[in-house]
C-alpha cells in the first residue's frame, strides 16, 4: 500500500506478500504487514499430556508471515484457527531451518 490510500504513518511500501489493509487509526502495536494466511488441516496435540498423543485433535492451522512496519525482521506464525494457543512464532531464518529439519525427520519414515 502506497500513495493516496496509505495512512500517514506508513512511510514505506508494503512487501509483495502483504495482504493487510492499513488504516490511519491502527494502533502503533498493530502497524505490521501480514500475508494472506494459509490454512492447513491438521491433527495436533493441544495439551502437555502423557502419552503425548492423548490430546490429539483435528484442527485447522493458520500459517502467515508478518513484519512490523519500519523493521526488517520477518516472522512466520503458526497457530490454530479456533484459538490463539498454542502459537509458534519463528523468525524467517528459524522457519527455514525448521522446514529443512522437518524434511529430514519425514525422510526417516520413507521405506
Amino acid at each position: 500500500m502506497t500513495g493516496a490510500d496509505a495512512p500517514t504513518w506508513l512511510a514505506e511500501g508494503c512487501p509483495a506478500w502483504c495482504a493487510r489493509e492499513h488504516l490511519e487509526d491502527d494502533h502503533p502495536e498493530d502497524r505490521y504487514h501480514h500475508s494472506e494466511p494459509s490454512l492447513v488441516p491438521a491433527v495436533a496435540a493441544t495439551a502437555d499430556t502423557v502419552p503425548v498423543t492423548a490430546s490429539l485433535e483435528s484442527m485447522t492451522l493458520v500459517v502467515w508471515l508478518g513484519r512490523h512496519v519500519g523493521t526488517p525482521l520477518v516472522w512466520v506464525a503458526i497457530e490454530p484457527a479456533e484459538r490463539r494457543e498454542p502459537r509458534l512464532v519463528l523468525t524467517e531464518e528459524s522457519a527455514r531451518a525448521l522446514h529443512e529439519h522437518l524434511g529430514h525427520q519425514l525422510a526417516l519414515t520413507e521405506p
